[in-house]
């Protein structure tokens, strides 16, 4: 439906823009021969301004890159996914302002969701942590079995194994690939690189479903290992912490946390788990 909108809204500001640079070529064709400084600095900015916004020239024509549905689509996945490319913006007052409350909505939501896909993921590691426990493999070791494993697969699956698919599809590099796949499902988004924008690529029907699933799992994949990465970074934190700073009176160390109130020490005895959990590591 977002996308819809956004068609609706940027489509008709699009086809004037086309027109204008399709006017202006025409007016330096027509003029070359005696065409001043001034006249190809015009042209120029507007070439540049148009390039910007999704009309790229070519030999024979022009292509329009932006605001149909799929590169709709596109957009609004970029933006509720907050990688946010910059290759489509929105231009008229009303898609900005829209764009606004849009994202104010869905972004939430998109966290929801991927919380949720979380959520659904999670039970694989749990059951491969009752095997190995079942196996009477040491709780330690399982933790980093398991954590070995999510981060070796998820790496296959989603950041060493896109690029070959994308040299195919894009006609990049296998580092031009990889790259983009760390750039986009780390949500810098640079921009520089952008999935189905090559116009001399001809991309099959069911591309954008298979990048939407890409970078849904993606996504998921990569907000769990960088919270794994902040929750190991945390404990060895405290266990420096508890190294360094002698155990006085009031000051409660304890192996997993820092307490600095003796009203926390009958919160200091934890319990054990042997489960893991994908997206947390304790």
């Amino acid at each position: 439906m977002g996308a819809k909108i956004f068609q609706v809204l940027e489509k008709d500001v699009q086809e004037e823009l086309k027109n204008s640079f399709l006017a202006a070529r025409a007016a330096l064709m027509n003029n070359y021969a005696t065409i001043t400084p001034e006249e190809l600095e015009s042209f120029l900015q507007v070439l540049i301004f148009s390039v910007k916004n999704g009309i790229i020239p070519i030999k024979n024509g022009t292509i329009d890159n932006t605001w149909n549905f799929i590169n709709s689509f596109s957009f609004v996945a970029s933006t509720l996914s907050t990688i946010g490319y910059g290759t489509m913006t929105p231009r008229t007052p009303m898609g900005q302002i829209f764009c606004v409350f849009y994202a104010l909505l869905g972004i939430p939501l998109t966290i929801i969701f991927l919380k949720f896909v979380s959520n659904a993921i999670s039970p694989l590691f749990s059951g491969l942590g009752k095997y190995l426990h079942n196996m009477k493999v040491k709780e330690r070791q399982i933790k980093i079995y398991i954590f070995l494993f999510f981060l070796i697969t998820g790496l296959l699956i989603f950041i060493l194994l896109p690029p070959l698919i994308f040299m195919h599809t894009e006609g990049w590099t296998y580092n031009e690939g990889l790259y983009f796949a760390f750039i986009s499902l780390s949500t810098i988004g640079f921009g520089d690189y952008v999935l189905g924008k090559n116009p001399f690529q001809n991309y099959s029907s069911i591309y954008p479903a298979l990048i939407i699933l890409w970078c849904t799992f993606g996504l998921t994949w990569i907000a769990l290992l960088f919270n794994l990465f902040s929750k190991i970074l945390e404990k060895t934190k405290r266990k420096l912490t508890c190294s360094m700073l002698p155990q006085t009176k009031g000051l409660i160390c304890t192996q997993n946390s820092l307490y600095l109130w003796p009203s926390l020490d009958a919160q200091s005895k934890t319990v054990s788990q042997t489960s893991f959990s994908s997206s947390e590591m304790r």
